[in-house]
């Protein structure tokens, strides 16, 4: 299942209280054009360890979507558990998969699961409950060689799917690919460790995104819902979410 209408004109100013459901997730557009005192103010909101980890960032860049990306998170996070940003506890994943401390939150906060990804001008938050999420944006090269790398990480079936396409929908048709590969991988948690060719999604840019086939569990598949969506010119996004009939809200964040 997926949603193939969702452009810039679905992008709306935050509100809050988010309404919280597991067949609905909100994915949170972050831009990283602040001005550098608004951008370091938001330090304070980040735990040592997270400080030390944006101190040795060699560039400002990378220092300053970082800072942005995770004070943004504990944000989001803080309000939809109903604890301030600078409490908000995160642990990580056996591969690095950031998630919420459950025994250090009272138990009647919601089971929120989330995602993070950023590229580029943009990062993205993908925020649902009691199920699991993964959210991609990648930022489109257009000089990338498209059906070179689909050879080699996608399988054969996407791969051939991606040749069939014509030669002006390649680059898109490859980026819907990728991103909706990414998106599964971050929900489920595996990482590297799921290799890309071992699931298969829609690489049609022009067909609804979804996940076709996964090899070891091929009954899997119905269960996800898969999304594409526009962030901006020269950007591809996707999110997924184990969940049927899901729904997407859009949400600008306003710092």
């Amino acid at each position: 299942m997926s949603d193939t209408g969702l452009g810039q004109s679905d992008w709306r100013a935050i509100r809050w209280p988010l309404p919280l459901s597991r067949d609905l997730v909100h994915i949170v557009r972050i831009k990283f054009d602040l001005p550098v005192e608004q951008w370091t103010q938001l330090t304070a909101l980040l735990t040592d360890e997270e400080k030390q980890r944006a101190a040795r960032f060699r560039f400002d860049l990378p220092r300053q979507r970082f800072v942005i990306c995770r004070a943004t998170l504990r944000q989001v996070l803080g309000n939809c558990c109903g604890v301030v940003a600078e409490d908000v506890p995160l642990n990580y994943g056996p591969h690095g998969k950031p998630e919420l401390a459950w025994d250090r939150l009272s138990a009647d906060v919601p089971r929120v699961q989330f995602s993070v990804s950023h590229s580029g001008d943009y990062g993205l938050i993908a925020v649902t409950i009691e199920t699991e999420v993964g959210v991609d944006i990648e930022e489109c090269n257009p000089a990338v060689k498209t059906l070179k790398l689909a050879e080699r990480f996608f399988s054969p079936v996407e791969a051939s799917e991606l040749a069939n396409l014509p030669a002006e929908r390649q680059l898109d048709g490859f980026y819907r690919g990728w991103t909706s590969k990414e998106a599964y991988l971050k929900a489920t948690g595996r990482g590297l460790t799921l290799s890309l060719s071992s699931f298969c999604v829609r690489i049609d840019p022009d067909q609804p995104a979804a996940l076709v086939h996964i090899d070891d569990q091929p009954d899997e598949s119905p269960c996800w819902t898969t999304y594409s969506f526009d962030v901006g010119p020269g950007y591809a996004a996707a999110t997924m979410v184990k969940c049927q009939g899901s729904h997407i809200a859009l949400w600008d964040w306003q710092h």
